[in-house]
């Protein structure tokens, strides 16, 4: 299994440029999937940069509902002609973010590309091929991130905090060896990792994306909530490989607890899994 990141907030020098955003090109068991698609058509110039013809992408799929996950995907419906795309039946529902002048600003994705006729709205569980499987349903026993709490969405005429039921992961299996994606996990990447673990019957071997902590490490009461998910992420036995929105600050702090079980991803980076 091969992933290569195409867009992450922070990129190497001399290397292909970031943006704020995830974009991943992943390789595995003859598949080629396309993650979540950045905010930007720079997903497609990084991908020419790398060599890789994301026209010949066999599928995509799009994380949840925001535009640093989304934005290229009409970009990528225009480049790409045959891949079907799939994403989560509420993702084209009203996405906001309370700004801190007091207006919410749309983060959501472009809601007139839901009628494309390669759009696959999914809810729970969508097998994709044998070996790669997405999924959406599970409970919240451990709390979200507080991150959330400027994140809502518009239910009808009102604003609601955000419950991401939009937000979906991707298993993939190959050989012995699985992989966990995931875009921000804003449900809670404990959450996340435990399901994984009942679908599969084990722990993940590998869990890639981001896992929105960057604003947690700006207090004492963030990073003690970093320390005590870190030391139950060490329970588990995966490798996390942190991007997008984890934050450096965030993934120094696990890093004192997971060691070399996580690390972190740039723009341009390559991965053999």
């Amino acid at each position: 299994m091969r992933i290569r990141v195409l867009v992450d907030d922070s990129s190497e020098y001399g290397g292909p440029a970031g943006e704020h955003g995830l974009s991943l090109y992943i390789e595995s068991n003859g598949d080629t999937i396309l993650f979540d698609t950045g905010q930007s058509d720079m997903f497609v110039r990084n991908a020419e940069t790398m060599g890789i013809d994301l026209s010949k992408v066999g599928s995509a799929v799009i994380s949840h509902g925001h535009y640093d996950h989304g934005g290229g995907l009409r970009t990528f419906l225009r480049i790409n002609e045959h891949a079907p795309v799939y994403i989560q039946r509420r993702a084209f529902e009203p996405h906001l973010s309370l700004r801190s002048d007091g207006d919410y600003a749309d983060i959501g994705i472009d809601q007139e590309l839901m009628t494309d006729k390669r759009i696959v709205l999914t809810n729970g569980r969508t097998k994709v091929s044998e070996n790669i499987l997405l999924f959406c349903d599970f409970e919240n026993e451990y709390p979200p991130s507080r991150n959330n709490r400027n994140l809502f969405m518009r239910v009808n005429e009102n604003i609601l905090h955000d419950d991401f039921q939009h937000e979906q992961n991707l298993l993939i299996c190959e050989n012995d060896k699985t992989a966990l994606i995931v875009g921000c996990a804003h449900r809670g990447i404990e959450n996340i990792v435990k399901k994984a673990k009942e679908i599969l019957g084990k722990y993940p071997d590998t869990v890639v994306g981001g896992l929105h902590l960057h604003k947690l490490s700006d207090d004492e009461e963030g990073l003690s909530k970093i320390d005590c998910l870190a030391k139950r992420l060490s329970e588990t036995g995966s490798l996390y490989l942190t991007c997008h929105c984890t934050g450096t600050t965030a993934y120094e702090h696990m890093k004192t607890v997971l060691g070399d079980r996580v690390n972190i991803l740039t723009t341009g980076t390559v991965m053999e899994l």
